[in-house]
């Protein structure tokens, strides 16, 4: 019969509440472990004090839960606690159908043990509040069950890609490897290189949230290796469309809540080493010119070049020299060469007047002898902060600082 607590219903089986009427935990545990676990093969990998142990922590979850659908209370906590059993289950190699089947099992006991307490002629209400709340509780398993073991198989799975991504990388990846890993290798790929701008480092929710973001884009075709300040993504290329390129790193952008910088360059399956270390050099290049998003390697080539070591590069950023004892004007130029020679934005990002800028840029000229206001003198100017910024040059002196914190120049100059 009835009762109630303000305005909840509680719903009595011979005079105690229903969720005061479920079996012991004992009593569903033991046969669980005769059942499933004494005759398998996981006894003879796990110690039986250690299978006892998580035995009773699940079926503990599921009576949890299972009271709290007759009260009508929060099911989440022994909802989470049924899915770190599974985790813990599927990483010692129980299958999915031996987790349902010990599932069911544990169910039907709990729902004979309800069903024998009860007297039709009195319980009838009872009776179809049992049935009701085992339907939901078998569907809430069953989902629960299901998708932790998924997950855990998929992380699985997704450690062994992670390896072989980093052996391509390393450029020692073999096929006997990939083949060990369940990965097929592709004959070449585009190999993606991001850096997480305005982050120390990511945590480890928003790198499985990028991960999961890749994976989701290229339906588990990527292989990746993702830290907490920078990923390195391999894609084949039979599975992407450069097309989809910005706006892909768009989506890396927003799972990552953050900026990043991203380049591709195109590379066989022996050569992802070489093109990661390409990759790596572009965005170091970026980062000095304050480009932030989508970079493709050919538009930033002659940049690239500019770059490596040479008495030709030096030359260039000697360019500069002139400048040093004036920072606010490169300062500046810099600002100006990162808002793609935009007056208005230079002045914006400064936080000063246009005609300040104007006045700067006119300064520069004098001193350099090279405009900025007119291209010729844009390609010199820029090729020389390229050349002095990667290291070409003079070494960069220390209070330089890092051009992703800098702070906008000064109002005077």
């Amino acid at each position: 019969m009835p009762d109630s607590v303000g305005s909840a219903p509680i719903v009595t089986m011979a005079g105690r509440p229903l969720a005061d009427c479920l079996p012991a935990v004992s009593t569903i545990s033991g046969t669980i472990m005769s059942r499933f676990i004494v005759d398998s093969a996981l006894s003879g990998r796990v110690p039986l004090a250690t299978l006892r142990r998580d035995v009773i922590a699940m079926v503990k979850a599921c009576l949890e839960l299972t009271a709290r659908l007759f009260t009508g209370e929060d099911a989440s906590k022994p909802l989470a606690d049924v899915r770190f059993g599974v985790t813990e289950w599927a990483r010692e190699g129980v299958t999915v159908d031996a987790m349902h089947a010990a599932v069911h099992t544990g169910t039907q006991m709990a729902f004979d043990h309800l069903s024998a307490q009860a007297k039709p002629a009195e319980d009838h209400l009872a009776l179809a509040e049992v049935a009701r709340v085992f339907v939901e509780l078998a569907s809430r398993l069953a989902t629960v069950v299901s998708q932790a073991y998924s997950d855990e198989m998929h992380a699985a799975r997704g450690e062994a890609a992670d390896a072989v991504a980093a052996a391509l990388i390393a450029g020692n990846a073999t096929p006997a490897m990939a083949r060990a890993c369940q990965v097929r290798l592709a004959e070449s790929y585009f190999v993606f290189t991001v850096a997480f701008v305005n982050r120390q480092i990511l945590s480890r929710r928003t790198v499985r949230r990028v991960r999961a973001e890749v994976s989701h884009q290229w339906d588990g075709h990527a292989l990746t290796q993702i830290g907490t300040r920078t990923a390195t993504l391999l894609i084949p290329q039979d599975h992407f469309d450069p097309a989809e390129a910005e706006r892909f790193v768009e989506h890396i952008a927003a799972a990552a809540h953050t900026r990043v910088r991203a380049t591709f360059v195109s590379a066989r399956a022996d050569g992802i080493s070489e093109a990661v270390a390409r990759g790596q050099a572009v965005l170091e290049i970026m980062r000095c010119l304050r480009l932030d998003g989508l970079e493709r390697f050919e538009d930033l080539s002659l940049e690239y070049q500019l770059s490596r070591p040479g008495a030709a590069g030096r030359h260039l950023a000697a360019t500069l020299d002139s400048l040093e004892q004036h920072p606010v004007l490169l300062e500046t130029l810099k600002a100006h060469l990162a808002t793609r020679s935009t007056r208005l934005r230079t002045a914006h990002l400064l936080h000063i007047h246009p005609n300040t800028v104007d006045y700067r840029l006119n300064k520069i000229a004098e001193i350099t002898g090279l405009d900025p206001m007119h291209s010729d003198g844009v390609w010199r100017l820029r090729s020389a902060l390229v050349a002095r910024m990667i290291g070409v040059g003079e070494p960069e002196s220390a209070d330089r600082g890092d051009p992703d914190n800098a702070a906008p120049a000064a109002q005077a100059c």
